[in-house]
Protein backbone atom coordinates (compact mmCIF):
# COMPACT_ATOMS: atom_id res chain seq x y z
CA UNK A 1 0.00 0.00 0.00
CA UNK A 2 1.34 3.42 -0.84
CA UNK A 3 2.46 5.51 1.95
CA UNK A 4 0.79 8.24 0.70
CA UNK A 5 -2.33 7.35 2.76
CA UNK A 6 -0.72 8.69 5.87
CA UNK A 7 -1.47 12.35 4.42
CA UNK A 8 -5.36 11.83 5.82
CA UNK A 9 -4.39 10.85 9.28
CA UNK A 10 -6.03 13.42 11.02
CA UNK A 11 -8.55 11.44 13.13
CA UNK A 12 -8.61 9.45 16.19
CA UNK A 13 -11.20 7.10 17.58
CA UNK A 14 -11.33 7.33 21.43
CA UNK A 15 -13.52 4.40 23.40
CA UNK A 16 -14.45 5.31 26.90
CA UNK A 17 -17.58 2.99 27.18
CA UNK A 18 -16.43 0.21 28.90
CA UNK A 19 -16.94 0.25 33.39
CA UNK A 20 -13.95 0.49 34.39
CA UNK A 21 -14.34 -2.67 36.99
CA UNK A 22 -10.79 -3.58 38.00
CA UNK A 23 -10.39 0.01 39.14
CA UNK A 24 -13.97 -0.59 41.61
CA UNK A 25 -14.70 0.98 43.79
CA UNK A 26 -12.75 4.44 42.93
CA UNK A 27 -15.13 3.70 39.51
CA UNK A 28 -18.25 3.61 41.17
CA UNK A 29 -19.10 7.18 41.11
CA UNK A 30 -16.63 8.70 38.81
CA UNK A 31 -16.03 7.39 35.23
CA UNK A 32 -12.27 5.48 35.24
CA UNK A 33 -10.98 8.62 32.58
CA UNK A 34 -11.96 11.28 34.80
CA UNK A 35 -9.78 9.70 37.61
CA UNK A 36 -7.48 12.75 38.17
CA UNK A 37 -3.59 12.25 37.65
CA UNK A 38 -1.09 14.68 38.17
CA UNK A 39 -3.86 17.43 38.67
CA UNK A 40 -6.03 16.39 35.79
CA UNK A 41 -7.93 14.01 34.46
CA UNK A 42 -6.41 10.72 32.74
CA UNK A 43 -8.77 11.72 29.45
CA UNK A 44 -7.21 15.03 29.74
CA UNK A 45 -3.75 13.89 28.68
CA UNK A 46 -5.44 11.35 25.85
CA UNK A 47 -7.23 14.63 24.14
CA UNK A 48 -3.28 16.59 24.65
CA UNK A 49 -1.57 13.79 23.41
CA UNK A 50 -3.47 13.47 20.13
CA UNK A 51 -3.66 17.47 19.78
CA UNK A 52 0.27 17.39 20.56
CA UNK A 53 0.38 15.36 17.71
CA UNK A 54 -1.51 17.37 14.95
CA UNK A 55 -4.59 15.22 15.94
CA UNK A 56 -8.05 17.36 15.22
CA UNK A 57 -10.92 14.98 14.65
CA UNK A 58 -12.16 12.85 17.52
CA UNK A 59 -14.97 10.48 17.84
CA UNK A 60 -15.07 9.78 21.62
CA UNK A 61 -17.34 6.51 22.19
CA UNK A 62 -18.98 6.40 25.29
CA UNK A 63 -22.00 5.29 27.48
CA UNK A 64 -24.89 6.63 28.85
CA UNK A 65 -23.37 5.72 32.14
CA UNK A 66 -21.21 8.36 32.01
CA UNK A 67 -23.06 11.57 31.47
CA UNK A 68 -20.11 13.04 33.52
CA UNK A 69 -17.78 12.29 31.01
CA UNK A 70 -19.34 13.70 28.05
CA UNK A 71 -19.48 17.12 30.48
CA UNK A 72 -16.15 17.42 31.24
CA UNK A 73 -15.07 16.95 27.76
CA UNK A 74 -18.04 19.82 26.38
CA UNK A 75 -16.91 22.29 29.25
CA UNK A 76 -20.24 21.90 30.25
CA UNK A 77 -19.34 21.14 34.22
CA UNK A 78 -19.60 24.23 36.51
CA UNK A 79 -17.02 23.86 39.38
CA UNK A 80 -17.13 22.22 41.83
CA UNK A 81 -19.08 19.38 40.26
CA UNK A 82 -15.55 17.58 39.16
CA UNK A 83 -12.43 17.82 41.50
CA UNK A 84 -10.25 19.70 38.69
CA UNK A 85 -9.23 23.42 37.97
CA UNK A 86 -11.26 24.81 34.77
CA UNK A 87 -8.37 24.54 32.22
CA UNK A 88 -8.74 27.27 29.40
CA UNK A 89 -5.94 26.55 27.37
CA UNK A 90 -6.74 22.81 27.32
CA UNK A 91 -10.69 23.96 26.25
CA UNK A 92 -9.42 26.90 23.87
CA UNK A 93 -7.90 23.64 21.71
CA UNK A 94 -9.98 22.00 21.95
CA UNK A 95 -12.96 23.83 20.79
CA UNK A 96 -10.91 24.21 17.43
CA UNK A 97 -11.21 20.27 17.15
CA UNK A 98 -14.38 18.64 15.49
CA UNK A 99 -15.57 16.21 18.50
CA UNK A 100 -18.42 13.75 17.80
CA UNK A 101 -19.98 11.82 20.34
CA UNK A 102 -21.14 8.56 19.65
CA UNK A 103 -23.07 6.01 22.34
CA UNK A 104 -22.36 1.98 22.53
CA UNK A 105 -25.25 0.96 24.83
CA UNK A 106 -23.77 -1.75 26.17
CA UNK A 107 -20.15 -2.25 26.86
CA UNK A 108 -19.53 -5.22 24.29
CA UNK A 109 -15.60 -4.85 23.63
CA UNK A 110 -13.05 -3.10 22.27
CA UNK A 111 -13.52 -3.66 18.74
CA UNK A 112 -17.43 -3.28 18.84
CA UNK A 113 -16.81 0.40 20.14
CA UNK A 114 -14.38 1.19 17.44
CA UNK A 115 -16.36 -0.23 14.58
CA UNK A 116 -19.65 2.26 15.41
CA UNK A 117 -16.69 4.96 14.28
CA UNK A 118 -16.92 3.33 10.43
CA UNK A 119 -19.10 6.40 9.28
CA UNK A 120 -16.83 9.38 11.30
CA UNK A 121 -13.30 7.43 9.56
CA UNK A 122 -14.81 6.55 6.53
CA UNK A 123 -12.13 5.06 3.95
CA UNK A 124 -9.04 6.73 5.96
CA UNK A 125 -6.83 5.17 8.28
CA UNK A 126 -7.13 6.22 11.92
CA UNK A 127 -5.72 6.36 15.67
CA UNK A 128 -6.84 4.37 18.91
CA UNK A 129 -5.15 4.78 21.79
CA UNK A 130 -6.42 3.64 24.91
CA UNK A 131 -7.18 6.50 27.36
CA UNK A 132 -5.71 4.41 30.33
CA UNK A 133 -2.70 3.45 28.74
CA UNK A 134 -0.70 6.86 29.58
CA UNK A 135 3.30 7.63 28.04
CA UNK A 136 4.94 10.30 29.71
CA UNK A 137 7.66 11.17 27.06
CA UNK A 138 9.15 14.22 25.38
CA UNK A 139 7.80 12.72 22.08
CA UNK A 140 3.68 12.32 22.51
CA UNK A 141 2.61 8.81 21.78
CA UNK A 142 0.43 9.42 19.20
CA UNK A 143 3.30 11.19 17.36
CA UNK A 144 5.57 8.09 17.24
CA UNK A 145 3.22 5.48 16.17
CA UNK A 146 2.97 8.36 13.29
CA UNK A 147 6.27 8.55 12.73
CA UNK A 148 6.40 4.96 11.89
CA UNK A 149 3.07 4.88 9.93
CA UNK A 150 4.30 7.51 7.93
CA UNK A 151 7.36 5.78 6.58
CA UNK A 152 5.88 2.07 6.03
CA UNK A 153 2.28 2.93 5.53
CA UNK A 154 1.06 -0.41 7.59
CA UNK A 155 -1.20 -1.16 10.71
CA UNK A 156 0.99 -0.20 13.56
CA UNK A 157 0.42 -0.71 17.61
CA UNK A 158 2.63 0.92 20.23
CA UNK A 159 4.82 -1.55 22.39
CA UNK A 160 7.11 -1.00 25.72
CA UNK A 161 9.53 -3.22 27.25
CA UNK A 162 8.97 -4.26 31.23
CA UNK A 163 11.47 -5.13 33.80
CA UNK A 164 11.55 -6.68 37.15
CA UNK A 165 8.36 -5.89 39.24
CA UNK A 166 6.99 -3.59 37.42
CA UNK A 167 5.19 -6.26 35.07
CA UNK A 168 3.14 -6.64 37.72
CA UNK A 169 1.47 -2.94 36.62
CA UNK A 170 0.11 -4.26 33.78
CA UNK A 171 -2.81 -6.49 32.24
CA UNK A 172 -1.71 -9.88 31.59
CA UNK A 173 -1.77 -9.10 27.49
CA UNK A 174 -0.19 -8.81 24.47
CA UNK A 175 3.05 -10.11 25.25
CA UNK A 176 4.94 -10.26 22.05
CA UNK A 177 7.37 -11.76 19.59
CA UNK A 178 9.05 -9.80 16.65
CA UNK A 179 11.31 -9.47 13.99
CA UNK A 180 14.72 -8.39 15.46
CA UNK A 181 14.27 -4.25 15.65
CA UNK A 182 14.78 -1.36 12.59
CA UNK A 183 15.02 1.82 13.84
CA UNK A 184 12.72 1.02 16.92
CA UNK A 185 9.80 -0.35 14.22
CA UNK A 186 9.74 -3.97 13.76
CA UNK A 187 6.87 -7.00 12.19
CA UNK A 188 5.19 -8.38 15.30
CA UNK A 189 5.27 -12.25 14.19
CA UNK A 190 2.77 -13.25 17.66
CA UNK A 191 0.59 -11.38 20.34
CA UNK A 192 -0.77 -13.24 23.17
CA UNK A 193 -4.69 -13.50 24.21
CA UNK A 194 -5.56 -11.59 27.32
CA UNK A 195 -5.51 -13.51 30.73
CA UNK A 196 -7.24 -12.70 33.42
CA UNK A 197 -5.36 -11.02 36.51
CA UNK A 198 -2.18 -9.13 36.07
CA UNK A 199 1.63 -10.23 34.24
CA UNK A 200 3.42 -12.72 36.21
CA UNK A 201 6.81 -12.12 38.04
CA UNK A 202 10.04 -12.37 35.68
CA UNK A 203 13.49 -13.23 36.33
CA UNK A 204 15.96 -10.68 37.90
CA UNK A 205 17.39 -8.92 35.07
CA UNK A 206 14.69 -10.04 32.97
CA UNK A 207 12.41 -8.05 30.28
CA UNK A 208 8.87 -8.34 29.12
CA UNK A 209 7.86 -7.06 25.59
CA UNK A 210 4.56 -6.14 25.22
CA UNK A 211 1.44 -4.42 23.15
CA UNK A 212 0.61 -1.30 24.86
CA UNK A 213 -2.71 0.68 24.60
CA UNK A 214 -3.26 0.80 20.41
CA UNK A 215 -2.20 1.91 17.47
CA UNK A 216 -2.68 3.30 14.47
CA UNK A 217 -5.30 1.20 11.60
CA UNK A 218 -5.96 1.01 8.26
CA UNK A 219 -9.87 0.85 6.75
CA UNK A 220 -9.70 -2.66 6.91
CA UNK A 221 -10.17 -2.72 10.74
CA UNK A 222 -14.15 -2.77 10.01
CA UNK A 223 -14.44 -5.40 7.89
CA UNK A 224 -12.30 -7.34 10.34
CA UNK A 225 -14.55 -6.64 13.25
CA UNK A 226 -17.26 -8.20 11.55
CA UNK A 227 -15.24 -11.15 10.77
CA UNK A 228 -14.71 -12.43 14.31
CA UNK A 229 -17.70 -10.80 15.89
CA UNK A 230 -19.93 -14.82 14.73
CA UNK A 231 -17.05 -16.16 16.56
CA UNK A 232 -16.75 -13.67 19.55
CA UNK A 233 -18.00 -14.96 22.80
CA UNK A 234 -19.09 -11.93 24.90
CA UNK A 235 -17.42 -9.00 24.65
CA UNK A 236 -15.98 -8.43 20.75
CA UNK A 237 -12.04 -7.77 21.28
CA UNK A 238 -9.04 -5.96 19.27
CA UNK A 239 -6.80 -8.79 20.25
CA UNK A 240 -8.27 -11.49 17.83
CA UNK A 241 -7.74 -8.22 14.91
CA UNK A 242 -4.33 -8.37 15.71
CA UNK A 243 -3.92 -11.99 15.04
CA UNK A 244 -5.49 -12.08 12.26
CA UNK A 245 -3.06 -8.78 10.70
CA UNK A 246 0.19 -10.73 12.29
CA UNK A 247 -1.51 -13.75 10.26
CA UNK A 248 -1.20 -11.68 6.90
CA UNK A 249 2.04 -10.41 7.66
CA UNK A 250 0.52 -6.78 8.27
CA UNK A 251 1.25 -5.47 12.03
CA UNK A 252 4.23 -3.33 13.04
CA UNK A 253 5.29 -2.60 16.19
CA UNK A 254 7.17 0.62 17.55
CA UNK A 255 9.16 0.17 20.30
CA UNK A 256 8.22 3.39 22.63
CA UNK A 257 10.11 6.24 24.13
CA UNK A 258 9.21 7.33 27.38
CA UNK A 259 7.76 5.87 30.95
CA UNK A 260 4.52 3.97 30.62
CA UNK A 261 1.59 3.40 32.70
CA UNK A 262 -1.41 0.50 32.49
CA UNK A 263 -3.23 3.19 34.46
CA UNK A 264 -6.36 0.67 33.83
CA UNK A 265 -5.15 -1.69 36.56
CA UNK A 266 -5.13 -0.71 40.11
CA UNK A 267 -0.83 -0.57 40.55
CA UNK A 268 -0.51 1.04 36.93
CA UNK A 269 -2.67 3.47 38.37
CA UNK A 270 -0.85 3.91 41.96
CA UNK A 271 2.54 4.50 39.91
CA UNK A 272 1.24 6.90 37.37
CA UNK A 273 -0.61 9.04 39.89
CA UNK A 274 2.58 9.00 41.96
CA UNK A 275 4.86 9.59 38.52
CA UNK A 276 2.73 12.61 37.67
CA UNK A 277 2.57 14.12 41.03
CA UNK A 278 6.53 13.94 41.73
CA UNK A 279 8.62 17.15 41.64
CA UNK A 280 9.98 18.57 38.22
Amino acid sequence: MSVSVSEYLTKAVIPVAGLGTRLAPLTNDIPKELLPIGGKPMIQYTLEMYMASGISDFCIVTSHRKPLLKDFITGNWPPPVLPFHWDTAFYKKLKACNTVFLNQDEPRGVADAVALAQNFVRNEPFLCIMPDCLLFSDKPFAKQLMEAFHTYGQNVIGTVLIKGHDVQRFGNVGLLDANAPVERCFAITSLSDKKRGPLLSIKRGAKVHKGFGGGIYLPEYFDLVETIRSKARGEVDDVPIHHILIKKGELMGVLLEGAAFDAGHPLGFRAAVHYAGRPA
